[in-house]
């Protein structure tokens, strides 16, 4: 299979992490920019990074996989300013070629062509409002296949809970995990068993809900809805709100692997309320499957807080492309690992 003139690396070069650190995310709606792009990239498992070079080794183009066994999640699929304009871009005359190219990078890993083994399955998570990601997914055989929620969760100023501690990566509280989710498709323990850590909550010595927890750093140049970036030159004037959103250096905890025990729904605020006071921030965003059933259970019960109330909850595609029948597999909600959205 031609992938010419795409090249294969296992490990980044400066030019990659360059284009990687330089690119805004979305369109339409909400902007941002990842402040530890670098960090992250070394955090990958299993990288295969697809770029488009030129002589001088700058790199207009990359497509990065994530290979976790025969389903290959889409990190990175970002592009250089010269794409972005009339002239080159995806939709001008003359781009069948490229397209064409790109193409033939998925079926060069469909086939084993690439490092040996066959993808039977793609994955990514985009926002339907932005263009460029649609666009990718409609040129390259993408079908969305679950909507992922984007749910934060914000305090001005957090309060600890005595109930609430911070939990030790140990087996039995993996194997709680594992029973949890190990059925779910996409589920990927590399990055839910890492350094990072999980907190519980307890009743006496029972623990009723857990969460892991990843921190990120974003720079926000839009909010989303139709008043986003009015809002963005107003939050310095907001009491409350400067608080939870710092535009110019942004950090948050991201939440996955979130689990309340039936009948205590309750905590779940009390929970994520404690782990922004022990973390010393302000707001969680916990991206999950819309019909996961601890998010049905606790969706309208919980006191979500002011952000949650000025944008209410946006909605992320699940994409997939796959040989086999795409939506087997699909009867239960999948898995989000947190890491995938920072």
């Amino acid at each position: 299979m031609d992938t010419h003139p795409f090249v294969l690396r296992e490990e980044p070069t400066p030019a990659i992490i360059a284009l990687l650190k330089s690119v805004t995310l979305g369109t339409n709606g909400a902007r941002y920019r990842h402040l530890n792009t670098e960090e992250r990239i070394g955090e990958l498992y299993h990288p295969l990074f697809v770029s488009l070079e030129r002589s001088d080794e700058r790199v207009l183009a990359n497509i990065t996989f994530c290979r976790r066994g025969e389903s290959w999640y889409v990190r990175y699929f970002a592009f250089d300013q010269v794409f972005q304009s009339n002239k080159t871009s995806f939709r001008s005359k003359g781009s069948g070629v490229l397209k064409q190219r790109v193409e033939n990078i998925f079926l060069a890993a469909e086939n084993g062509e690439l490092d040996g083994t066959r993808a039977n399955l793609f994955y990514a998570y985009i926002d339907p409002r932005n263009d460029r990601s649609l666009f990718m997914s409609q040129n390259f055989g993408f079908e969305t296949m679950a909507k992922i929620a984007t749910q934060t969760f914000s305090r001005v100023r957090p309060t600890p809970c005595p109930h609430v501690k911070k939990i030790g990566l140990n087996e039995q509280l993996k194997a709680h995990v594992s029973n949890q989710f190990s059925h779910r498709p996409f589920y990927f323990e590399f990055h839910t068993f890492n350094a990072s850590p999980f907190y519980g909550y307890y009743h006496g010595d029972e623990l009723v809900a857990y969460c892991k927890t990843h921190r990120a750093d974003w720079v926000i140049e839009r909010l989303p809805g139709r008043y986003g970036g009015a809002l963005l030159k107003m939050m310095p004037f907001i009491p409350g709100v400067r608080r939870i959103l710092k535009p110019k250096s942004h950090t948050f905890i991201v939440a996955d692997s979130v689990w309340v025990k039936e009948g205590h729904e309750h905590v779940l605020q009390r929970l994520f309320e404690s782990v922004l006071h022990l973390e010393k921030l302000n707001l969680v965003i916990w991206w999950v499957d819309t019909t996961d059933v601890v998010y049905q259970r606790v969706k309208n019960s919980t006191k979500w807080g002011i952000l949650h109330k000025i944008n209410g909850v946006s909605d992320v595609d699940l994409v997939v492309r796959s040989k086999m029948d795409a939506q087997t597999g699909f009867e239960t909600a999948t898995y989000t690992s947190g890491v995938d959205f920072i």
